[in-house]
């Protein structure tokens, strides 16, 4: 399971920390600690729970909770098993989690009833009438591949309990003839991410991806065992499971979780748990500095992301070892960053160099060509922590013939070798951290009966980055907020347009292949939306 010494796997990651820093706090939450020997212990006996439910090399499991220790240990569990992961967005609403389910072919579904407003039991019998209440294995052409859901208590030791129970007949012997079997080669995860289709893709990445992205972000970051590292960043994010979760396990730190983000307690998360490492999004940071008690909490934040954003001269002390980074789901997800200890001005330029052993060629779009170092063109990468593939594709699919993966993005790299983001090729809208595919949009606002065409694009959004717009050729009389009522209903909050303009087909710009100009529509957004109400204009 492991070359050198160095831990190849999941499972050998956290066993390798565990048996060196047993003691230490591996996760903190409201009032709870779990130590590295305990998240260890209760990996294993979620393994041997979910080997007795037939979860064995291969099987997929679907996770759906918000940021709890038992997220980490059911999906250390599956991992024992040879399992892989699929993580499950608590902003899913019951189309886009019946495509996560179907499209990833999950055989077994474990998750909470109930997150804020979201009822995941009533979304799934939605979706596959019953199988939100019955206790029998699932048959349903709805969910061909389901064959199980696993409900859990709010009460984080009855949710183990309830993970690791079936397996109580099984030796102790069982967590490490399964996890024996686990090689570096096999798939872990399939988290899905938004392109440039109408649908989520589902990205694969292997053992050995994930866990030398963590080793190589917690190198990057500069992270510790003595460190705490905040991290709301959702796990079902790469940027959540990777960068924050195992990247913090690798260092053998403590992660401080937090399941929604309110800034008045998340600065007293901050403070009473002396974080050191922040790894959280542009409005969050910009959330807890406008905050009234901000002035007056003291903070020990020295590490962590931002650097090369104005809020970051607030968030840090002046000798702040943050860093600036770029990155995808594909990538694993942090591919560029200086490290923590590079001089403050190289660490605050651009978005990073590269991370050991990643390569990127800046290429011309339509010939795919690299182009000369300075100019601009799209980032292509290759390197150990990309995905194997996108889920039912080849990985001749998803890469040119020198292994390269086009990410979409351009960008250039000057001649210190730091990377700059400028913005992107493909369709995609970055709004407070998560990405929305436009098509998507488009697709669910389609399917409103009163919708002809939809149009949608990003308009920038200050620490958001950009905000979801969009312009909509009504068929027959239909008011902007029922539009905005029907894409709640079909999509995740951070999908729905904050600003929708209702136009008539010949108001619309085109280029002179009568295809809509969706750069003039940019253009048209971002003058509108100056002076415009969110969700109602």
């Amino acid at each position: 399971m492991s070359g050198a010494g160095v831990p190849r796997t999941l499972p050998a990651l956290l066993d390798a920390v565990a048996e060196r820093l047993p003691s230490r706090d591996a996760v903190v939450t409201a009032g709870r600690r779990v130590t590295y020997a305990a998240l260890r212990d209760d990996s294993r006996a979620i393994a041997r729970g979910l080997a007795a439910r037939g979860v064995g090399r291969g099987a997929r499991v679907g996770l759906l909770m918000p940021n709890r220790a038992e997220w980490l240990a059911a999906a250390f569990g599956v991992w024992r098993c040879g399992g892989i992961l699929v993580p499950l967005s608590t902003l899913a609403r019951p189309r886009e989690l019946a495509h996560f389910l179907r499209s990833a072919d999950v055989a077994l579904l474990v998750a909470v009833r109930r997150f804020l407003r979201h009822d995941y039991a009533a979304m799934l019998d939605e979706i596959a009438p019953g199988a939100g209440r019955s206790a029998a294995p699932v048959f349903n052409v709805a969910l061909p591949a389901l064959r199980g859901v696993v409900w859990l208590d709010d009460d984080p030791d009855a949710a183990v309990r309830t993970l690791a129970a079936p397996g109580d007949g099984l030796g102790a012997e069982w967590p490490d003839a399964l996890t024996a079997r686990v090689a570096p080669a096999d798939p872990a995860t399939v988290t899905f991410t938004s392109g440039t289709t109408s649908e989520p893709k589902g990205t694969v990445h292997a053992q050995r991806a994930l866990a030398r992205s963590a080793r190589d972000v917690a190198a990057t970051l500069g992270t510790e065992p003595d460190d705490r590292v905040w991290g709301y960043l959702p796990f079902f994010f790469n940027a959540g499971l990777v960068a924050v979760g195992l990247a913090t396990l690798a260092a053998g730190a403590a992660i401080v979780v937090t399941e929604v983000f309110e800034p008045g307690e998340a600065l007293r998360l901050l403070e009473a748990e002396r974080c050191t490492v922040f790894f959280g999004w542009p409005h969050q940071a910009e959330a807890l500095l406008q905050h009234p008690r901000f002035g007056s909490t003291k903070l020990a934040l020295h590490k962590g992301v931002g650097a090369n954003v104005p809020w970051a001269a607030r968030l840090y002390p002046p000798d702040h070892r943050a860093v600036a980074t770029w990155g995808m789901t594909e990538t694993g997800p942090m591919f560029t960053a200086w490290p923590s200890t590079a001089p403050l001005a190289l660490r605050a330029s651009g978005h990073g160099g590269l991370a050991a052993g990643r390569e990127v060629r800046i290429c011309d779009p339509e010939s795919g060509e690299p182009v000369a170092v300075g100019a601009p063109g799209e980032i292509c990468v290759r390197g150990p922590t990309l995905l194997s593939h996108y889920d039912g594709q080849s990985p001749r699919e998803c890469f040119d013939a020198a292994g390269y993966f086009h990410t979409g993005d351009l960008g250039r790299v000057d001649a210190h070798g730091t990377v700059h983001f400028l913005g992107r090729l493909k369709d995609v809208i970055k709004t407070a951290g998560a990405n929305v595919a436009a098509a998507e949009v488009e697709a669910a606002l389609l399917r409103h009966p009163a919708v002809g065409a939809a149009h949608v694009v990003p308009v920038p959004a200050g620490t958001r980055g950009e905000d979801v717009a969009a312009f909509v050729v009504a068929a027959r009389s239909v008011d902007v907020a029922d539009l905005l009522a029907h894409c709640r209903a079909e999509l995740a909050s951070y999908k729905v347009p904050r600003h929708l303009w209702l136009r008539r087909d010949d108001e619309l710009p085109l280029r002179s292949s009568g295809k809509v100009d969706k750069a003039a529509l940019r253009a048209e957004a971002a003058r509108l939306a100056g002076g415009a109400v969110a969700g109602v204009t």
